[in-house]
Parts: structure tokens; C-alpha cells; sequence
């Protein structure tokens, strides 16, 4: 009996994998700078999702899903080195022992952005010589912040707000010009904040860095896996370490006017894979309403 009930489970084991179905979902156009949604499915289990996308390949977990199983990505394009055009995106999995690819175009489209004027202290446009080695240490340190890629997905949407009022005082994409010079494209959103404000983390993470540098001043950026970073600037008080584990909502620091700054705010950013994205659309939607903005393909053996 035993023997007969093994025999079974293996041919239901073999036909599931078989007649397995497979999926990939990513919208074919989109705006420069914003995030977007993709996802692998299948109604058979697989193992070591990716997505590599701007040159970049971001880690995804397997969860349960609908029929089957399911991986979710958010990815986006930086507004300070994207230009509009056709980019590349290809998906991999391994099903049964084989790996398969699927891969697609997106034409990320122009999108206006206003320029913004700003008057600052002289010394944060043209920072004095003995300031530069401290900024190439800090850029150091970020850029190997942001290369983490964990797979376990520990963000939720919509993320919490990092504050419980917004008022937007500068957006994202604005292109400063700090006492008539110009620079590249606001990464992130300007937040209205007092001295002290309590600042929630969107998502539950690790913190990866933290700091108080010489343009963003008070700084925390947190990871919440498959390329999901989150991080805040110009803070007066930071409240967590490296390596902290912090949950969705949780105090990590508070609002200051650090750094390179006219004044009391709270910069926000949200990194997805990278890129530097827009963080405010994110916070009003899901990732279930942004995969029903994407074309869904099977994909092919």
C-alpha cells in the first residue's frame, strides 16, 4: 500500500511539474523616475527568482500566491541618469531542475520636472578643500550601502507615511540650483517637518547605515530586501545603529535642518534596485493595483 501511494505521489509530483504555467508581469511603458511593479508566477513551485533591470539584478523570494507561487519587484528609474528610451528587463527561475528566462522592453517616456532655486551657504555648493576627503569617504560608504541585496521581502504596501502629516515643500525631480548653479534632479521628496519631528519607517527592515554627513546631514537608510531601501536626510536625532532591526512604523530618528539645507524639513527617499524613485505615489497605492498596470506574459520553455 505504501509502495502504491508513493508511486502516485510521484507521478502527481512529475505531472504538476510538467504541466507547470509561468508568468511574468511588467508594464511596457512608464514615466522616468517613478516606480513601478513586476512579478513572476507560476502554478508550480521554482527556486532563485531575479529581475535585472538598468544593469542592475535584484534577488526575489517565493511566496504563495493565487494558484500557485508567486515573486514580487519594485523597480523604478533614477531621474539624474535615465533618459527616455527602450530599456531591457529579463526575468529567471529555476523550475524542475531547468532554468528558464523571460525577457522584455520597457520605454520609460520624459516626464517635466520644475526647476527649483535655492540659496544656501556658499561652502555646500563649493565645499572647501579640506571637506573633500570626508565626501568621498561618505559617497564611499553610501554607494556600498546601497549595493545590498537581501532576498527576504519585508516591506508591506502601501508603506507607513515617515510622517503623520505630509505637506510636500520640495518634489521629487525638481532640479536644484543652489545660488544660481545648477544641479542634477531633487532625488527624493522634501517633507514639511519641525525641529524634532518623529520620523516612522515606511517598512520593516535592517538599517545599513547611518550617520551625519557633510551634504545630507542626519542620515538613516534602512533595508527591506529585494533591492527596497529607504532612506531620510537633514535629521536632527537618529534613534537607531547598523545592523538594527527596526518593524513598519517604528521611531528611527527625528527631523532636523543638517547638512546641506534653507531649513527644517524632512528629505525622503526611496531606492528600489539602485534607482532613485519618486516615494510619494507609492504611499496612496498597492503593489496589487500596480501589477494591474502591467502586461502579464507566459513564459515559454
Amino acid at each position: 500500500m505504501r509502495k502504491i501511494i508513493f508511486i502516485l505521489s510521484f507521478i502527481l509530483m512529475t505531472s504538476e511539474n510538467s504541466f507547470a504555467a509561468s508568468w511574468v508581469n511588467f508594464p511596457t511603458s512608464w514615466d522616468v523616475g517613478q516606480a513601478f511593479a513586476v512579478s513572476i508566477t507560476s502554478t508550480a513551485d521554482y527556486i532563485n527568482p531575479m529581475v535585472t533591470w538598468q544593469n542592475r539584478t535584484v534577488a526575489l523570494n517565493v511566496e504563495q500566491g493565487g494558484a500557485g507561487k508567486i515573486s514580487y519587484g519594485l523597480l523604478g528609474s533614477d531621474v539624474r541618469n535615465t533618459k527616455p528610451g527602450v530599456y531591457d528587463i529579463l526575468f529567471e527561475f529555476i523550475q524542475g531542475g531547468k532554468k528558464y528566462k523571460a525577457s522584455g522592453r520597457i520605454t520609460l517616456k520624459e516626464r517635466t520636472y520644475p526647476q527649483e532655486h535655492l540659496t544656501v551657504n556658499p561652502q555646500m555648493v563649493n565645499p572647501p578643500k579640506k571637506e573633500l576627503n570626508r565626501i568621498r569617504s561618505e559617497s564611499k560608504a553610501i554607494a556600498a550601502a546601497l549595493k545590498t541585496m537581501t532576498e527576504a521581502r519585508r516591506w508591506t504596501t502601501p508603506p507607513q507615511p515617515p510622517l503623520t502629516n505630509i505637506t510636500l515643500t520640495s518634489h521629487y525631480g525638481f532640479q536644484r540650483v543652489y545660488n544660481g548653479v545648477p544641479r542634477s534632479g531633487h532625488n527624493g521628496a522634501d517633507i514639511r517637518a519641525a525641529n524634532g519631528t518623529k520620523v516612522l519607517a515606511p517598512f520593516a527592515g535592517t538599517v545599513i547605515l547611518t550617520g551625519f554627513h557633510y551634504y545630507a546631514g542626519g542620515s538613516v537608510y534602512i533595508d527591506s530586501g529585494n533591492g527596497v531601501i529607504t532612506a531620510f536626510f537633514h535629521l536632527s536625532e537618529i534613534n537607531v545603529k547598523k545592523g538594527d532591526r527596526v518593524s513598519k512604523g517604528q521611531v528611527v530618528a527625528k527631523s532636523g535642518s543638517t547638512g546641506r539645507v534653507t531649513g527644517p524639513h524632512l528629505h525622503y527617499s526611496l531606492i528600489l534596485g539602485g534607482q532613485f524613485v519618486d516615494p510619494i505615489p507609492l504611499l496612496s497605492t498597492s503593489i496589487t493595483k500596480m501589477l494591474k498596470l502591467g502586461t502579464q506574459s507566459q513564459v515559454n520553455d
